[in-house]
């Protein structure tokens, strides 16, 4: 009678072969990650005109005023201001360190429900 040969080890070439597998599926989605966009032919059009992003500077003194690029504008009507802001102008905002925390939340609240993610604050360098 002839006894069965004792498994000594680990078969690994499935291993490789599932790994070989893995590796390919990276490589390929990373070179789309790295090119950072698809390759497009866009049709052409006879209107070109440049939408340059604008900047909006936000300022709150200490005295509960705003002003939206150095004209005062009534806390009532920041809404109906906000709402020529697109996703892709910048807004700084400045306040006076006396000014209350509530204003200052208020201004963030309002521009992100109005969807705008480049906001920045501005301070002075000690």
């Amino acid at each position: 009678m002839k006894s069965l040969k004792r498994v000594e080890g680990i078969n690994v070439v499935p291993l490789i072969d599932i790994m070989l597998v893995l590796l390919t599926i990276v490589l390929t989605i990373s070179s789309f990650i790295a090119l950072g966009k698809i390759e497009l032919t866009l049709p052409s059009g006879s209107a070109q005109e440049k939408m340059q992003p604008k900047s909006y500077d936000i300022a709150i003194s200490s005295q509960r005023e705003f002003y939206v690029n150095g004209n005062k504008i009534e806390k009532d009507s920041l809404e109906q201001k906000f709402l020529e802001i697109t996703k892709n102008d910048t807004v700084t905002i400045r306040a006076d360190k006396l000014t209350p925390y509530e204003e200052f939340v208020f201004i963030i609240d309002v521009l992100k429900q109005k969807g705008i993610e480049k906001i920045g604050m501005v301070v002075q360098d000690e």
